[in-house]
């Protein structure tokens, strides 16, 4: 079982092309069990991937106190076992709450401005985290709950660019319970984030409530709703590529250019264009789309349409202006 968890994970990264001879590569450890195997899988494969070198870095968020200290001791004791780079950093997430965002979301900008610092510290070009098939699952299913656009059901991508870097998530066909057998089996010692436990946290609630309920129905539950997402990344990747070839989007949209396009299209378009206006995307609902249909479709000059984050889209003969308010 040991090595077949291994071979899975280079078939995974060899599929998805996520790394080249010569990649240097940053690991995001935070001690929990997924991030262990992910740094035991790719020191393992570090030869035979011709990685140049493997980099650990860890964020203390500051929320756990002791216990989070204790975490960042054990990830860079293990760092220094492996003859690994290790990098640290401790925030205070208490004190960076902004744009009303919530803990989870706030913890997620500390981690990846901190990875990206790290990577521009130690000369990384890759930024490797421990993403699995449990958390895409989970990240699905919240957005349907929550209600989603096309580009927010396809989850979690396996592989992203980010400016110079690339964001792989090498896990992302392993299921959680597989990996802790793996580690127990091989008697290699992790972390256990008691948070993770509580039902504090709505994507808490999705891993021990909702989706153990729904796999009563039917036990695959997590490789459905991964599959499902595959098959959607290639329309919405479809989608993103052919709304490039006909405009990058701005804060002034020509209504020549868009009229004539799918609906599909028109959406990442306007999408684009709040997001670069400053406009709080996530809160997109779906009476928002039909009013900006309208609004290109039906709509005289001087009809307007505000949406979320203080955003008013305003039409004149030949153009869509979004403007703050």
């Amino acid at each position: 079982m040991a090595g077949n968890l291994i071979e899975r994970v280079l078939k995974t990264i060899r599929n998805y092309e996520m790394l080249w001879p010569g990649d240097s590569v940053l690991v995001a450890i935070s001690g929990g069990p997924d991030s262990v195997f992910l740094l035991h899988a790719l020191n393992h494969l570090k030869s035979k991937l011709k990685i140049k070198k493997l980099v650990v870095c860890n964020l203390d968020h500051g929320l756990r106190g002791a216990e989070s200290r204790t975490d960042s001791l054990f990830v860079k004791t293990l760092s220094k076992e492996l003859g690994l780079e290790f990098v640290h950093k401790k925030v205070d997430l208490n004190k960076s709450r902004i744009k009303n965002l919530s803990t989870e979301e706030v913890a997620r900008e500390a981690r990846y401005e901190f990875f990206r610092d790290a990577a521009k510290k130690t000369y990384a070009n890759i930024i490797a985290t421990g993403h699995t098939l449990d958390d895409q699952a989970e990240t699905i299913l919240m957005r349907l709950v929550k209600g989603s656009s096309l580009k927010g059901i396809v989850g979690i991508s396996p592989m992203r660019e980010d400016g110079a870097l690339r964001i792989i998530r090498p896990l992302i066909e392993l299921e959680k319970g597989e990996i802790a057998r793996y580690l127990d089996a091989e008697k290699i010692p992790y972390r256990i984030d008691r948070t993770n436990l509580e039902p504090i946290y709505f994507r808490n609630v999705v891993r021990s409530q909702i989706i153990p309920f729904l796999e009563n129905y039917n036990p695959r539950l997590k490789r459905v709703l991964f599959n499902l997402a595959e098959h959607l990344r290639e329309d919405f990747e479809f989608i993103r590529d052919a709304k490039r070839k006909v405009m990058g989007g701005g804060p002034e949209i020509r209504l020549k250019d868009i009229v004539v396009q799918p609906i599909a299209i028109q959406k990442e378009v306007l999408r684009d264009a709040l997001e670069k206006s400053g406009g709080e995307i996530k809160k997109l609902s779906f009476r928002h789309w039909k009013e900006m249909e309208s609004l290109i479709k039906y709509k005289r000059k001087g009809s307007s349409v505000d949406l979320p984050g203080g955003i008013r889209v305003s039409r004149t003969d030949k153009v869509l202006i979004f403007k703050r308010l």
